[in-house]
């Protein structure tokens, strides 16, 4: 089950990666005339409603189908096809089409009607006169929806008694809003599914013009002692991600340089030359939306015990660096972003398989870094191959900790914000090669990494 932008994600990278969407289109007007030619007879009426999308091209091309196999069909396009493979599927149908405005002349004399209306593609209340056609469709006793209900989730929407749904049921999906739900194979491959690509940049949270100050995410970072320059490089991370607020928790050693590195750093002065449970009491005076932990931390124990004791009081983690340990994870919302040196203090060999039972047995989400980074939360895989060589200079993992730890804190999931911290960082490593040359430093990925967010 997943969300509908991950579909919408699917459909992106697809486009990207070069996979024909208009085979996909073709199978599942075949599988949807399977189901008709199944389940009604030629003397049945079976009426489709269209919309512009590739949605209305799935019934298009349905309908064609089951027209040459003498079929009653009638076809009422709510609008002309605007993508160009529901173009093609309309031109293919080739035959006479309904005004949509005869829609209720239909009500009382049709075994079926198809609801191809509107896909997973539509954001809010359907808008007029969408949501006139749709409570028009509601009229019918029989109503078959197309991969969702039109209007799905909002209070205009189609009540199908059936669903036929593609690739994976969509969350939210139930008996009441959808009828009997039907998940059907299209076709799409799984190495397509499982890969990292431009859609990915689709679930970077829109920028809200009513929001105020901290709204967009509130970070901190805790790290330093051993090494200043990390924490100071995860947090100039988190706020070219997008956040409005970073605070910086270091110990005294690493104080002057954290508070010098730039001004936007809000930095907090903790006392003693590491991290310990004893220093860091006012980290929890505050509510922060996320916690990035570890960045030059060390491998004093003292400081292994003061992230066991943040992961028990404190939810949406990003545990990076000397933190990566075997910890209680307390079920908490947490990713691990071990590098493989790392990740054989967790004792997992860099296998999908290994990657996986891990991040399942301990209900989190694991992003390994390596020339293909591997992220998963146990139950979902993928592979990022952004990137350059150059980004394994000391700085970069930083950065990469403070990026996840910043959609974390607006909202997204610990696999969400994963995928999207490694895509994004990845094009922002190709960016700085391509424009500043072999030599580009952990400071430059992170500039780069908001004109790469600006595309989405």
């Amino acid at each position: 089950m997943r969300k509908l932008i991950e579909f919408q994600i699917l459909d992106s990278n697809a486009v990207f990666y070069g996979l024909n969407l208009f085979e996909l289109m073709t199978n599942a007007g075949k599988i949807i005339a399977d189901y008709i030619r199944n389940n009604y007879s030629k003397s049945e009426r079976i009426v489709f409603i269209c919309g512009s999308g590739n949605n209305g091209g799935d019934g298009y091309v349905a309908a064609k189908i089951l027209c040459e196999e003498g079929f009653e069909v009638i076809v009422l396009p709510a609008a002309p096809p605007k993508t160009d493979i529901a173009r093609k599927a309309f031109e293919q149908f080739g035959n006479d089409t309904v005004n949509i405005s005869n829609l209720n002349d239909y009500v009382s004399s049709t075994g079926l009607v198809i609801d191809c209306l509107l896909g997973s593609g539509i954001r809010g209340v359907p808008r007029s006169p969408y949501d006139k056609y749709i409570q028009q469709i509601n009229k019918f006793e029989n109503i078959l929806s197309i991969d969702i209900p039109s209007g799905f989730r909002t209070d205009i929407s189609v009540i199908p008694n059936h669903t036929l749904t593609f690739h994976d049921e969509k969350m939210g999906m139930n008996k009441k809003n959808s009828g009997e739900i039907l998940v059907k194979d299209i076709g799409f491959p799984k190495d397509i599914d499982e890969l990292t690509g431009p859609g990915e940049l689709l679930l970077f949270p829109e920028f809200e013009r009513n929001k105020h100050k901290g709204q967009n995410g509130k970070v901190a970072v805790i790290g330093g002692g051993q090494y200043s320059g990390a924490p100071a490089l995860s947090a100039l991370g988190a706020y070219r991600s997008g956040v409005d607020l970073v605070h910086v928790f270091v110990p005294e050693s690493s104080y002057e340089q954290v508070s010098t590195f730039a001004p936007e750093l809000i930095v907090h002065k903790l006392f003693g030359d590491t991290i310990s449970t004893e220093n860091i009491d006012s980290l929890f005076e505050d509510e922060f939306d996320s916690i990035v932990i570890g960045p030059g931390m060390g491998k004093d124990e003292a400081s292994l015990e003061a992230v066991q004791l943040i992961i028990e009081k404190c939810d949406n983690l990003v545990i990076d660096a000397d933190a990566i340990s075997i910890h209680d994870f307390h079920d908490k919302n947490i990713i691990l972003t071990p590098h493989k040196g790392e990740l054989v203090r967790l004792g997992v060999q860099a296998q999908r398989n290994d990657l996986k039972l891990f991040a399942k047995m301990n209900n989190l989400t694991l992003l390994f870094k390596g020339e293909i980074d591997l992220i998963t939360d146990g139950h979902f895989f993928k592979k990022n191959m952004t990137g350059h060589p150059r980004m394994a200079v000391g700085g970069s993992g930083d950065v990469l900790a403070g990026v996840c730890g910043a959609f974390m804190a607006k909202g997204l999931t610990s696999f969400e914000s994963a995928r999207l911290a490694a895509y994004s960082l990845g094009k922002a490593g190709e960016k700085c090669h391509d424009e500043i040359g072999a030599g580009f430093l952990p400071t430059d990925l992170a500039l780069s990494l908001s004109k790469i967010l600006l595309n989405n």
